[in-house]
């Protein structure tokens, strides 16, 4: 069965030109010798560790594994190279066992020789999937998922991607996932599924800081960063430590990895919000740069468009149309074409971006296109989409203010005295404390209160229903990443307990 590889050309690319000119893909690793007489994977290790008496037992073991992939890669596998600065992958196939060149320079003297198929594979022609994988900080990887082989044998032959629609099957537990990095280099799974793993369903702040933390603590990253996604996109994990002393200068501890990847609980939780984190439009509709303006105007009238992105063959944008743009090009008595009413230098924002520093730009120019590292289109957001978004974000919070409010009001007229004995919201009133939404079902269960208050309702019906929207409060204090509409149930809770209130306590007439 042939499988698919990804060989890096060094951090700089400084490998690249000569793996294609002679025909070969080159691993780094300058200061370890002939791996010839390797015959397990544990004796590479112990040679790596002579080579690198300095480095840390996690960062050797990380290097054996890649190495170990270099080495026994069989012959007719293919390798992805991709050009560190240009928008091209080349891909090529296996032809020759593992040599060492001695009398090569440090860092070019692991080779295995490789026919080049097609060497000017754009990059915006392979699904983002696939990309992503490749796009591991690691030499050396396997593509191995999601049809992965398949798709850069036809890539090779044609130079598209035929893409993949299926689902994919997460790993059981965190310790499947550390297993499945170290085989293969790499694992992708989505951001629900890699927050599963830890028993988690939403995405908290607390949720983020805690799986942050167990990542960094078993030498793993995750890129995207699984809040910059939406819960079932996809994310792609690999070992935490870059590889290789051409390819970096220092590996990474553990230690440092928790400062740089952990939040600090006073920083703005703001920051967790990302423009991926919003169900944008992904289903665009685009339009080709060389298509007749007629075309534009048509789509944008029937879809009630304001604006339409232009982008290539492989969905890379070029640039903008807008009622505008076209008003603009039809009074200055220009060409009837897309390139004459053309946008060029569109707003645009990546998933990665923080949302509330974008608001601003959205808000003057009413959309963003959303674009990935290669400027692919992946969606759109309107302002209009950006408006019914925070309200659905901001409605919980202003209905469980406002039955909090209510409850309050009343409630108040209770002194110490009348609430419930060596209870907490006798002490807090005692105090002259205002009463919490969780200390409510207190009162209301306390058949001396109960009867003072006099509500035309069952009690205990009152008092399970403040305590379900007592638990849907605490939920959205944890500042849920994840639209709080989601939860249906408290939500709804909420609005029936609101109009329950709005019977018994009237607002004052002005």
């Amino acid at each position: 069965m042939v499988r698919a590889w990804t060989v890096r050309g060094g951090q700089l690319g400084e490998r690249e030109e000569q793996a294609l000119d002679e025909g070969v893909a080159i691993a780094g690793w300058e200061e370890v010798g002939d791996l010839s007489g390797c015959e397990s994977i544990a004796k590479l290790g112990e040679q790596l560790a002579q080579a690198y008496p300095g480095e840390a037992p996690g960062t050797v073991d990380n290097w054996k594994h890649q190495l170990w992939r270099f080495i026994t890669m069989e012959t007719g596998d293919l390798i992805v190279m991709p050009r560190k600065y240009l928008p091209l992958v080349a891909i090529g196939r296996l032809t020759g066992d593992y040599e060492y060149r001695g009398e090569e320079a440090p860092g070019f003297r692991h080779v295995r020789k490789v026919e080049w198929l097609r060497t000017q594979v754009e990059r915006a022609a392979i699904g983002g999937d696939l990309r992503d994988s490749m796009g591991a900080f690691l030499t050396v990887s396997e593509l191995s998922r999601r049809d992965a082989a398949h798709r850069v044998a036809v890539l090779a032959e044609t130079g598209a991607d035929p893409g993949y629609k299926g689902g994919i099957e997460p790993p059981a537990e965190p310790e499947a996932l550390e297993r499945d990095v170290q085989e293969a280099g790499t694992r992708q799974l989505t951001a629900r599924d890699l927050i599963g793993l830890w028993g988690w369903q939403r995405r908290t702040g607390e949720v983020i800081d805690f799986v942050d933390q167990e990542l960094a603590g078993r030498g793993l990253r995750v890129t995207p960063h699984f809040t910059e996604v939406q819960l079932d996109g996809l994310v792609t994990v690999s070992a935490l430590e870059s590889s290789g002393t051409t390819e970096v200068t220092q590996a990474t501890s553990v230690s440092d990895a928790l400062r740089m990847l952990t939040h600090n609980a006073s920083e703005d939780l703001g920051r967790h919000w990302r423009i991926g984190s919003l169900p944008f439009v992904r289903d665009v509709v685009t339009v080709g740069h060389d298509e007749p303006l007629t075309r534009a105007i048509t789509r944008m009238v029937e879809g009630d468009f304001s604006q339409l992105p232009v982008v290539n063959d492989h969905n890379v944008l070029r640039g903008v149309i807008t009622w505008e743009s076209i008003a603009r090009a039809q009074l200055g008595r220009r060409s009837d074409t897309i390139a004459a009413a053309l946008d060029p230098h569109p707003h645009t924002a990546q998933e990665q971006e923080e949302l509330f520093v974008r608001i601003g730009d959205i808000q003057r120019h009413g959309f963003l296109i959303v674009t990935d590292g290669d400027n692919v289109v992946l969606g759109i957001l309107t302002a209009s989409d950006l408006t019914g978004q925070l309200r659905l974000r901001v409605e919980p919070f202003i209905l469980l203010g406002e039955a909090e409010r209510r409850l309050r009001r009343l409630t108040d007229h209770f002194t110490a005295d009348e609430l419930p004995t060596g209870s907490r919201v006798r002490e807090a009133r005692a105090k002259g404390k205002r009463l919490t939404l969780g200390q409510y079902p207190e009162v209301l269960k306390d058949d001396a209160c109960w009867a003072k208050l006099g509500w035309p309702y069952e009690q205990d019906n009152m008092v399970q229903r403040v305590r379900i929207v007592k638990e849907y409060r605490n939920e959205l204090a944890h500042w849920d990443v994840d639209a709080p509409e989601e939860k249906t149930e408290g939500l709804a809770a909420t609005k029936q307990l609101l109009n329950l209130l709005k019977l018994i306590d009237h607002d004052p007439l002005p």
